[in-house]
């Protein structure tokens, strides 16, 4: 409505919480922009649609042993996954998805996501992010939770890393 997304977000934010400190970045990142956010970040939270966007994060996570929370979603499907790269043991997102990998490239612009779970993924992440800064509870590092909305159905996959992965291997 005549505003961009990144700034509406970053002052409903601040109306929320003005002791936070928000960072709006209304461009596309570049490589090297992209590693110094994550050199500076304690945690990263990976929101894009599109695989180059997330092979990017999670390369300048694994360079720098930052965590990444992964949300996805598309039509009723969705996923969540936390890359805890402090662990020498947790898998990246390349080690789940390839770089190399022959992978459809479906967007929601194109296929459509059920928007109620667009918020459901959000909130996942938000709660995984904040169970990492707090240090309580289990994290979903090293499973994949997935989501079907249309079937209301939950469960997660274990994920291992990957000793062949070229990212973090």
């Amino acid at each position: 409505m005549g505003t961009a997304k990144v700034d509406a977000a970053a002052a409903t934010l601040h109306a929320l919480n003005p002791d936070v400190e928000i960072v709006p970045i209304a461009a596309r990142v570049k490589a090297a922009e992209l590693d110094t956010l994550a050199a500076q970040s304690d945690i990263v939270l990976d929101c894009s649609d599109n695989f180059a966007t997330r092979h990017a994060v999670n390369r300048a996570c694994v360079a720098h042993r930052k965590p990444l929370v992964s949300g996805a979603a598309i039509r009723f499907d969705a996923q969540v996954m936390v890359f805890d790269l402090r662990q020498p043991e947790a898998p990246c997102y390349a080690c789940l998805f390839p770089e190399d990998a022959q992978v459809e490239e479906v967007q929601c612009s194109q296929m459509g996501v059920f928007a109620p779970l667009t918020g459901m993924v959000g909130a996942i992440q938000a709660m995984e992010a904040i169970k990492l800064i707090v240090g309580t509870g289990e994290s979903l590092s090293g499973r994949l939770l997935m989501i079907d909305a249309n079937a209301a159905d939950w469960r997660t996959v274990k994920v291992t890393k990957d000793p062949g992965c070229r990212v973090c291997g």
